[in-house]
């Protein structure tokens, strides 16, 4: 069975683009723009990681979501890595508890290492 990954990014274009780079690479991908339904998803057993955009547009951003995935108990053992162009990133995933980071723009081959050293195939 495939690892499922969430990837919740609001830019249609990078949430696209890490989707097409996932399937690739042998991931069923859910991609979804905003933290309500990913909330939702969250709860499916057999979810392997959270690949988190900080700036997220609506109620919650990146770094509340994290949070709220590593305060949930039947949660909290998912990796999350947060992807972000924000200078702070590494003090912001250290804060709210993420696993990792990638800056934006990242290559592509660095995005997948990262993907594949917490959720392998």
């Amino acid at each position: 069975m495939k690892k499922k990954v969430l990837v919740v990014e609001d830019e249609p274009i990078i949430a696209e683009m890490m989707s097409i780079l996932l399937e690739v690479g042998g991931y069923k991908v859910i991609s979804l723009a905003d933290t309500t339904h990913a909330k939702t998803r969250l709860h499916e057993k057999d979810m392997g990681l959270v690949l988190l955009d900080l700036q997220l547009s609506g109620k919650e951003n990146g770094q509340a979501m994290c949070k709220y995935i590593k305060s949930t108990a039947e949660l909290k053992h998912l990796p999350v890595i947060l992807v972000s162009a924000n200078s702070d990133l590494p003090q912001i995933s250290k804060d709210c508890g993420a696993d990792d980071h990638i800056a934006k723009p990242f290559d592509m081959n660095y995005f997948i290492d990262k993907v594949q050293a917490y959720c392998l195939v």
